[in-house]
């Protein structure tokens, strides 16, 4: 019972990995049931066994990343002890290593967000809102801290660094622009970071 058990969590996972590939090339509704079987390696009757329907292997998709996210994840009490600098640089350097070892899923994601589908929408839910709000907190410290009396809104400050991580990650996976590309996650991480704190500086100055 335990190696049909076994066999099975290794069909549903190689059905899951096959799915996110061809999702991440082709989008959502540009890809058939049977397309994903074949690529498996399994049959269309044994796929809808271990997922009845497409919701249930989406939802197996968030559910793997989001494991394998927090599995590898920066702890936040580990952020916190860092400087300014290096709690943004350190949060742009993970997500920059990740994609390049693996961008299927960010792929995926943007495929998911274009097509109005849930799954790009709940990742951003229990993925980067956290780390969002996890990131206004160090600007509303940063601005307390120095004293600023009318600093930016540290809510649209927070996007705005998100935003500049996304477009990076664009910029270095889709795009292939060449200086993004070419630069070490670790190098470009810290510029990033030195800019955005550089315009939150000035900003601060100006009140």
């Amino acid at each position: 019972m335990a190696k049909q058990r076994l066999a099975r969590q290794d069909r549903a996972r190689a059905i899951v990995q096959a799915a996110m590939g061809l999702f991440a090339r082709r989008g959502f509704s540009g890809v058939k049931t049977r397309q994903i079987a074949r690529a498996a390696g399994v049959s269309e009757a044994l796929l809808f066994k271990c997922f009845p329907h497409k919701h249930s292997l989406y939802r197996a998709i968030l559910t793997e990343k989001i494991r394998e996210a927090e599995h590898f994840d920066l702890q936040e009490e580990v952020l916190e002890k860092l400087d300014d600098e290096s709690f943004f640089a350190a949060i742009a350097e993970k997500v920059l290593r990740r994609i390049d070892a693996d961008d299927t899923f960010f792929r995926l994601l943007i495929h998911s967000a274009l097509e109005g589908h849930a799954l790009a929408e709940e990742f951003h839910r229990q993925r980067i809102d956290r780390r969002r709000e996890q990131i206004e907190r160090r600007i509303r410290r940063l601005f307390a801290r120095r004293r600023w009396r009318a600093p930016v809104d540290p809510a649209h400050a927070a996007r705005l660094f998100i935003g500049l991580l996304l477009g990076s990650a664009m910029q270095r996976c889709v795009f292939r622009e060449s200086v993004v590309s070419k630069s070490s996650p670790e190098r470009w991480a810290r510029t990033m970071a030195r800019v955005f704190l550089g315009g939150l500086e000035a900003r601060g100055e100006e009140e």
